[in-house]
């Protein structure tokens, strides 16, 4: 009864990780999901000269981010959380040139950014056959 009664806990205990893994990667691709589409936009934006939507898409990002570095700090994935982190400063430089004005500076600001998201997809990132992509830790 005893021994039941413990591979009972044990299996719903193990669901439970599972359930939660899963959770926490849907919120990880909800939040890439979410940055390729600012993305997108704060490029648009950029090119129309049009700070006050550049700045929305900055701070988006931004929150993104924080929660991308806190879900890869919550794994002990250094590098992934480094990565979010130096992006974050790249978005504030992007910020302070579009509030000076200098919306083509910004642009390749935001480039050198990108850079920090291109560095943690080849780190952590594998593509499923299915053209779906999978977390990989280090």
């Amino acid at each position: 009864m005893k021994l039941s009664l413990g591979l009972a806990a044990c299996t719903l205990l193990m669901g439970a990780v599972l359930w939660a893994q899963s959770d926490d990667f849907a919120e990880y691709q909800g939040w890439m999901k979410s940055n390729a589409a600012t993305v997108a936009d704060l490029n648009k934006n950029l090119t129309a000269k049009d700070g006050a939507a550049s700045h929305t898409d900055v701070r988006k990002l931004q929150e993104n981010l924080a929660m991308v570095m806190a879900y890869w700090q919550a794994r002990n994935v250094n590098d992934g959380a480094k990565f979010a982190l130096d992006g974050t400063y790249g978005l504030a430089q992007v910020d302070v040139l579009v509030s000076q004005g200098r919306f083509e500076d910004a642009a390749a600001a935001l480039k050198t950014a990108q850079a920090n998201c291109a560095g943690c997809h080849m780190a952590h990132r594998d593509k499923a056959a299915d053209g779906s992509f999978k977390i990989k830790m280090k």
